[in-house]
């Protein structure tokens, strides 16, 4: 108990940043980011201009049979408006897995990261600017038994833009053998870890993003680095409106 007790201490916040904007074009006034629930493929769009703007959402994964795990579609998003499409795929075929979707507009077009879990647990990857936001991180994924190992999260998000940040702050972190309250049993609890941190306080869209690293602490030199979600928020002058009409999609957004 004293040596997990140790390992939490050395749970520390340390300055750094990790960023993935997603504006997939240059000049292009649509941000897009995408995420697995479950087998579930939810793909949100922003576009910040005044007009509407059409883009197709597309996949290079194959199914066995050579196909498309999902087929194309198109979008339309209107002005200063956000939607969410969702996709059913079919499952991979051998070698393959959903790691992107391609996003394009006119001649401009990239790819996009296909967020899953992982380590991280949230609400939401679509938020509301200057909203509370709670993350939770299962450090039994992350820890050993070998007393060395240190998790340093960072102290502030990274925004797509560079400018907006906030602090990431450790909320709670605990787990290991724990006594039951008011008897002598003894059980454990899967380690956890809390974090806790506002969104920017934008009028438009933005994205932001932050990681934290794996520590050796008698080898320094040497961590692993963990990214954490891309999340999208929007200000004032957005419109979220879920899904984009006559699409399909049902602009559910993970919960």
């Amino acid at each position: 108990m004293r040596k997990f007790l140790i390992v939490f201490l050395l749970v520390l916040l340390a300055a750094g940043s990790a960023a993935a904007w997603d504006d997939y074009g240059y000049g292009s006034s649509v941000a897009a980011v995408a995420w697995l629930e479950g087998t579930t493929l939810n793909v949100a769009l922003g576009n910040t201009s005044n007009n509407r703007t059409t883009v197709t959402i597309s996949t290079t994964t194959n199914d066995a049979w050579g196909r498309p795990i999902f087929p194309s579609r198109q979008v339309n998003i209107p002005g200063r408006t956000i939607v969410v499409e969702t996709f059913y795929p079919s499952t991979p075929g051998w070698g393959e897995k959903l790691t992107s979707v391609r996003i394009s507009e006119g001649f401009r077009s990239s790819s996009v990261p296909v967020q899953e879990p992982g380590i991280f647990k949230l609400d939401s990857y679509v938020v509301p600017a200057n909203t509370n936001l709670t993350i939770s991180v299962e450090l039994d994924r992350l820890l050993d038994d070998s007393g060395r190992t240190r998790i340093v999260v960072d102290d502030y998000y990274t925004t797509s833009d560079g400018y907006g940040q906030d602090r990431i702050r450790i909320d709670s972190v605990g787990g290991g053998p724990t006594q039951v309250r008011g008897s002598n049993a003894i059980e454990y609890v899967k380690p956890f870890l809390v974090l806790k941190t506002k969104a920017p306080n934008i009028p438009t869209l933005t994205t932001f993003t932050f990681g934290l690293n794996k520590v050796d602490s008698s080898y320094n030199w040497w961590q692993e680095r963990f990214e954490g979600p891309t999340i999208m928020v929007y200000g004032r002058n957005m419109r979220f409106s879920e899904s984009s009409p006559g699409t399909g999609g049902t602009g559910r957004v993970a919960r």
